[in-house]
């Protein structure tokens, strides 16, 4: 059902205190970030992103979400209801996919998502590096557009084989019915009968 645990989202009511904490105190490499709207910590494959608060929210323990990505999030969230687990957020359109929220046991956030077709997901790479890969997965689906239009116009621009010249077997009918003449035979026959009154 679930491919990876993709990244753990944190939401900060003080961004760069929370910033500094995790880079400097902790010691967690930053893998890139937007000013003052998110940054992410990359240590092996798992990403920690770092968000402010929005306004109104306070910190709490529902402030952070493990991510797990899936193949198809509707088919998830149908077996996970079945499952009778509790389902805060339905699938909704992200920039980079979709995604729902749901809670485990103790109320922790686990969102669920599903990345787009573009998107670099599964390479396990940070945010600042989305628009490069984005572009090169572009430009590799144009090219193999390219090639299967190219094989499609060279099927259609098969020439037909040459017809042979009308004049020609025309030329060859006569020359076979020279060779065999329909009177012949008959005049042979008439000859032979001839001869069969001679006799008697």
């Amino acid at each position: 059902m679930f491919l990876a645990l993709r990244r753990i989202h944190v939401s900060a009511s003080d961004f760069p205190r929370s910033r500094r904490f995790y880079g400097e105190t902790l010691g967690l490499p930053e893998a890139g970030g937007f000013e003052n709207d998110w940054v992410e910590f990359a240590l092996g494959p798992l990403l920690l992103k770092l968000t402010p608060l929005r306004p109104g929210e306070v910190p709490a323990r529902n402030q952070v979400a493990a991510v797990f990505s899936t193949w198809s999030l509707d088919e998830t969230i149908a077996k996970l209801k079945e499952r009778a687990v509790t389902v805060t957020r339905p699938p909704m359109d992200e920039f980079t996919g979709r995604s729902a929220e749901i809670l485990d046991p103790d109320g922790y956030r686990i969102i669920v998502f599903q990345a787009s077709d573009l998107h670099p997901d599964e390479d396990w790479v940070p945010m600042s590096q989305v628009d490069d890969l984005v572009k090169q997965k572009i430009h590799a689906r144009k090219k193999r557009e390219q090639a299967r239009a190219s094989g499609r116009s060279k099927k259609g621009a098969r020439r037909p084989a040459p017809r042979k010249p009308a004049p020609k077997k025309a030329a060859r009918h006569a020359r076979t019915a020279k060779k065999k003449p329909a009177k012949k035979p008959a005049v042979k026959k008439a000859v032979k009968k001839k001869a069969k009154g001679r006799r008697r």
